[in-house]
């Protein structure tokens, strides 16, 4: 299954990683999934550890990360995950669109192991 992506920059905390390890700490580009994105893989191979989605929980929108069921669904990966300190946004007007906002997300990429 072909999935398609937005690139998003990430900008860090400037006094340390409060992520825990998260992706946002290891990456300074994260993909999100954008339905008309400019960029794309496969699901059938291995997902970017960057892969992402928009999830929007009591009207709040934020960007967590995901995986792809064997049905084809794209969800956050398990777990309870937090914001970490870290924020994204791109200058890409299809941004605008996926998230109907025109300001950069949380990244809730903080997990308690």
């Amino acid at each position: 299954m072909k999935i398609n992506c937005l690139s998003i920059d990430v900008y860090r905390f400037r006094h340390g990683d409060c992520t825990n390890g998260g992706i946002s700490s290891r990456f300074g580009e994260l993909l999100v999934f954008c339905h008309d994105g400019p960029r794309s893989f496969f699901s059938e191979h291995e997902l970017p550890l960057n892969f992402c989605t928009v999830e929007r929980i009591y009207g709040i929108s934020h960007i967590v990360p995901a995986m792809v069921t064997e049905d084809g669904q794209i969800v956050p990966r398990p777990g309870w995950w937090m914001f970490g300190g870290n924020i994204a946004d791109t200058s890409d007007s299809r941004w605008r669109e996926l998230t109907g906002l025109g300001y950069p997300l949380h990244i809730h990429d903080r997990k308690e192991w």
